[in-house]
């Protein structure tokens, strides 16, 4: 059991079992700079585990937007940030104790998540290998390595001011990477067009256009509408700043299939002013229950005419709904 345990160090860490034979200054490689004071030049990093999970989050790409590598979605920013702050301002809590070394290590080569961390020309800046947490949860053990080399010692590290784990933070599930954002418009200004088509009732359907410093509005017909509330329209505009799905939905083909072949009950097409697109196809959910005889807490959605289906919030999305009539000073409200 002890040669096999030797081995599997030897493969995964490329060091020996530290005992009091073998502490000369020649076989130890004590690297603790674990931290990355310029975060700017991190471009990409991808975690892997023990279990041969593995995520890629870079920004190497025209618009230097964090995005997972594969599926290629974007990256939740939040997300994104916690991990460039772990990088910045990690340190270490205390060393490891000379007879906790050889288990700490034992323990590394077993159940680990190795964080490979590159610059914009995808070269190797650091590699950390994180175990787990200390018994008392105030640590994590880490190793390090750095320009080819791994570092002998492990060292108990933490992030000051903060209580917990780190190995938490460096997670694999891409649908927990994934940001949940459909719209994302903080400056209302780089909206170029909305169109919204209410397919049960399509004369409140109606469709806002930008023309350099004007605002227009439409009815379904593309007739413009002349009376209308300028302050509310422009108002509306800044409600599409952070509109996201609630979950996804893994639901089999079949029954995709049939909800895709309906009429949805909404339609919101959105052009920006870099000439993209986002259309979003919204049906509501049968309830039984309810005395509208729908959901009243969720709806169902799909993006671009692709194969996903999507929950929404009616908490997040019902701000968009709103009718024509609620714009025009023609329309007897």
């Amino acid at each position: 059991m002890k040669l096999k345990n030797y081995f599997l160090l030897s493969i995964l860490f490329g060091v020996a079992l530290l005992s009091s034979n073998c502490n000369s200054k020649n076989t130890i490689v004590d690297l603790k700079d674990f931290s990355i004071k310029d975060t700017a030049n991190i471009y990409s990093f991808t975690i892997a585990t023990s279990n041969q999970d593995s995520i890629t989050i870079t920004r190497n790409n025209e618009k230097r937007v964090w995005m997972i590598k594969e599926p290629n979605y974007r990256a939740t920013k939040s997300s994104v940030d916690l991990i460039m702050e772990t990088f910045y301002r990690i340190k270490i809590k205390q060393d490891v104790s000379k007879n906790a070394e050889k288990n700490v290590i034992k323990r590394l080569a077993v159940n680990h998540k190795r964080v490979d961390i590159y610059n914009q020309k995808n070269e190797l800046i650091k590699t950390w290998y994180i175990g787990s947490p200390t018994p008392d949860h105030l640590g994590t053990f880490m190793l390090l390595k750095k320009d080819g080399k791994k570092g002998s010692r492990p060292y108990i590290m933490h992030k000051p001011g903060v209580y917990g784990s780190l190995d938490i933070r460096f997670f694999t599930d891409w649908t927990s990477w994934r940001s949940p954002q459909i719209f994302h418009y903080p400056n209302s200004y780089d909206i170029q067009s909305v169109k919204v088509s209410y397919n049960d009732f399509d004369h409140e359907s109606f469709c806002i256009k930008r023309n350099n410093k004007d605002i227009l509005l439409s009815n379904l017909n593309d007739s413009t509408i002349e009376n209308f509330d300028t302050i509310q329209l422009k108002h509306y505009l800044t409600h599409y700043n952070n509109i996201c799905y609630n979950k996804i939905m893994f639901v089999n083909q079949h029954d995709k299939d049939s909800l895709f072949a309906l009429e949805p009950f909404i339609e919101i097409e959105l052009h920006n002013t870099s000439d993209e697109r986002t259309k979003v196809d919204f049906w509501r959910i049968k309830d039984e229950n309810s005395s509208t005889g729908w959901d009243k807490e969720y709806g169902l959605i799909r993006v671009n005419g692709n194969n996903e289906l999507l929950r929404a919030q009616y908490f997040n999305w019902d701000i968009l709904f709103k009718p024509l009539s609620f714009f025009s000073t023609d329309i007897i409200k």
